[in-house]
């Protein structure tokens, strides 16, 4: 059964992310911090290297992304579901951003994490709508970050592997928003790419 089938057009919304790109170099970051975003988190697998990669493949374009970020006045986290603590702070050291391994996405207390951490540091808090989450997948990274009110940005899936490992509920919930013409994401063998940046309006929802 297609769980999502069950859900309101309402309850169906928390899917849809505020910007959609095909990469995290695709984002417009100056949007961001327009709209007063102070703090970032990324997803890890598939959305800044590839799941079947090793920490050390972490492309010279993601460091110096990273950097850029920082530069803008950014300050970056890496929330990633990956059980293996080696894998994410290697990663998380390259990049010089703190991370939470084994998240358990979409738990929401991540973000209460990174509050407390950036609370530690500066003194002041933080709120959900000064922050952002990046990542490639509807269910744990949209979700995640729209029922606790942070700006969320969605990419495509990086690697291979990990989009064998979803394809079926990935697939269920994909039918099901562009069913009742609610959102559609993407597809390479359909014409009217449908990304878009942060306020603008999704084409599906032009329909």
């Amino acid at each position: 059964m297609n769980i999502y089938e069950t859900m309101s057009n309402e309850e169906l919304k928390k899917y849809i992310p505020d910007v959609y790109q095909k990469t995290i170099f695709g984002i417009d970051y100056s949007q961001l911090q327009n709209a007063g975003i102070k703090v970032i988190s990324f997803d890890v697998d598939d959305t800044i290297i590839q799941l079947e990669k090793p920490a050390t493949f972490l492309s010279a374009d993601v460091i110096l992304k990273f950097q850029q970020l920082r530069n803008m006045g950014f300050e970056m986290y890496l929330i990633s579901n990956n059980i293996s603590e080696h894998r994410v702070r290697k990663i998380g050291e390259k990049l010089g951003a703190d991370y939470i391994p084994d998240a358990g996405k979409p738990d929401t207390r991540n973000f209460d994490m990174i509050r407390q951490q950036y609370f530690q540091k500066h003194g002041t808090p933080i709120q959900p709508k000064e922050m952002a989450h990046i990542g490639n997948s509807m269910r744990k990274d949209v979700a995640f970050g729209n029922t606790y009110g942070v700006t969320t940005c969605l990419v495509r899936r990086l690697g291979e592997i990990g989009a064998i490992i979803h394809h079926h509920k990935r697939h269920e919930l994909r039918k099901v928003l562009k069913d009742r013409h609610i959102w559609r994401k993407h597809h390479k063998y359909v014409h009217g790419d449908q990304y878009y940046q942060l306020y603008d309006t999704p084409l599906s929802q032009a329909w």
